[in-house]
């Protein structure tokens, strides 16, 4: 049976260690890098939030919230959105998995509002497809208080309803819980994902401790193996005692005890069975090193002859994951291969600052780098990375100034 996964977590502080896991500032040890250009961002930040982290905070200081905050107060929740194994790999490979991500992002709006959900990623280089979705608690309306016995009027002075609250606890009450699963269950149904067990007793664990749990395991089968090797070493030299000592039993005494026979009968059989084993597996190693080993040849062999008939393969393949990277889609990779020369407009992504850059008739080009004696994208006829740090540059120059204004602004209100 498949199941749904919908995990809540109430994040602390300003989560700048969650937000490096999820926007890949420090790639993790279980994570293929070769993968990462997969990952996607679904949230399109306010001008100036260069993150995650920000983006939390920009929603805070625009809720009009009264209230103090308090320093220990939860500002997010993290949510993990999945399935199955089995099942989120048929999604994908079935070509449906951008569906689910847009059926999941509905979700997400639906149940806990669109300007509350600040930022929403799509992880493509772990095992198992799945979003990161960050929730800022924003809520409204009347605070749970619990009876302590006093009246109407010796409560708190009620606030009006219509004020936002920042309120991790509302959010994560208990019947609300069931109701996000419940509805999260009924979203993803025509995907083959289903409800878990309503009731089980199994329990959450976190993202780290579940790293924890995963790097003990592994220690835990590499000291079972090696203690496994120190029984078969010890096992071979047992055998090979018993049969220098047989030796010289029938040297002196001329016969064999029928116990002793029964006994080295069993020992080679256990370590013919052993042997035969170790050989199996062996063979099995040396099967697939040699059928990945002509795999690659063939592949090299394909390159190669590529190559001599289109000296510029390495080159366009190259350009086209730079091109993949910036989030340009096929078309216009393939009119830029053959054009060499383009002006676009819309945006270009930038893995490096996790942001968009917009752009209106930029010309992108294929020139040939005599320092580099290849073909490379040119952006503006400058390199890729060095006109989007440029960009960036200018993007933080154009914020520092904006800041600037507003409090020249706000003391002139003030004066």
């Amino acid at each position: 049976m498949s199941y749904t996964v919908l995990h809540l977590e109430k994040a602390k502080g300003n989560d700048a260690a969650m937000s490096a896991h999820i926007e890949r500032t420090i790639h993790p040890k279980n994570a293929d890098k070769t993968r990462e250009h997969l990952n996607k961002e679904f949230i399109v930040y306010p001008r100036d939030v260069k993150n995650r982290t920000a983006a939390i905070q920009y929603r805070i200081n625009h809720a009009q919230i009264k209230r103090k905050i308090g320093i220990n107060q939860v500002r997010a929740i993290r949510i993990m959105l999945s399935g199955t194994h089995q099942t989120m790999k048929k999604i994908e490979e079935s070509g449906n998995l951008n569906n689910w991500c847009k059926d999941n992002l509905h979700w997400l709006k639906e149940t806990f509002g669109e300007d509350n959900l600040v930022s929403a990623v799509l992880h493509m280089d772990e095992k198992t497809p799945h979003i990161h979705a960050t929730i800022v608690p924003v809520v409204s309306g009347e605070r749970r208080k619990a009876n302590n016995g006093k009246t109407a009027s010796e409560k708190y002075k009620k606030k009006s309803p219509t004020n936002n609250r920042l309120c991790a606890d509302d959010v994560m009450a208990r019947n609300k819980l069931k109701h996000y699963q419940n509805t999260y269950a009924l979203a993803m149904q025509k995907y083959g994902l289903n409800r878990g067990i309503e009731g089980s007793v199994a329990k959450h664990i976190s993202t780290g401790q579940y790293y924890r749990d995963l790097h003990l395991q592994n220690q835990l089968l590499i000291q079972e193996h090696a203690k496994k090797q120190s029984e078969l070493k010890a096992m071979e030299k047992t055998i090979n005692t018993k049969k220098v000592m047989q030796t010289v039993t029938n040297v002196f005494t001329g016969s064999k005890t029928k116990k002793l026979e029964i006994e080295n009968e069993m020992m080679k059989k256990e370590f013919k069975s052993i042997i035969l084993l170790k050989d199996q597996e062996k063979n099995e190693i040396q099967e697939s090193v040699s059928k990945l080993k002509s795999m690659v040849e063939r592949k090299d062999r394909i390159l190669a002859k590529l190559e001599k008939y289109q000296p510029d393969i390495k080159a366009s393949y190259s350009i086209i994951l730079e091109c993949e990277k910036l989030r340009f889609s096929p078309e216009l990779i393939k009119h830029l291969l053959e054009k060499e020369e383009m002006y676009i407009k819309g945006e270009i992504y930038s893995s490096r600052h996790f942001k968009s850059f917009s752009v209106d008739h930029l010309k992108i080009s294929i020139e040939f780098d005599s320092k580099e004696k290849t073909k490379v994208l040119k952006i503006d006829g400058h390199n890729r990375q060095q006109w989007l740090d440029e960009k960036h540059k200018e993007s933080l120059k154009s914020m520092s100034q904006n800041n600037s204004m507003e409090i020249r602004n706000q003391r002139k209100v003030r004066n």
